[in-house]
């Protein structure tokens, strides 16, 4: 893709082959990708964080996730209503309950609404 003169990969080119990454497994691949993606100038929107943050979460890698949504809010891309979800579901289901309150705190202080 990136050969042809008009026809540079951009936000949504990466980010519909990140989720296709992560929803093979392939995290490493889609984490990688992001790294390109952002090397290259591309930057990345709410979409291309709340696939990642999803991908990492099925894998229980709640550090990473955690790290993800920190990255995205020192970026200035806010988090949206399935960025927060994403991330209670995975806090609720690993039994951290407190962890998951102070998030969804976090979304009310936001404005965040569903």
């Amino acid at each position: 893709m990136e050969k042809e003169e008009n026809c540079k990969p951009n936000v949504v080119s990466y980010s519909t082959v990140i989720d296709g990454l992560c929803k093979e497994g392939l995290l490493r691949e889609a984490l990688d990708l992001f790294s390109e993606m952002r090397r290259k100038g591309v930057v990345p929107n709410v979409v291309t964080f709340n696939t990642l943050i999803h991908g990492v979460c099925i894998l229980g890698e709640l550090k990473e996730a955690m790290s993800l949504f920190v990255g995205m809010v020192d970026q200035n891309i806010s988090p949206d209503i399935q960025t927060f979800s994403i991330l209670v579901d995975a806090l609720c289901k690993e039994g951290m309950a407190m962890k998951a309150q102070e998030v969804m705190e976090s979304m009310i202080q936001r404005g965040v609404k569903a």
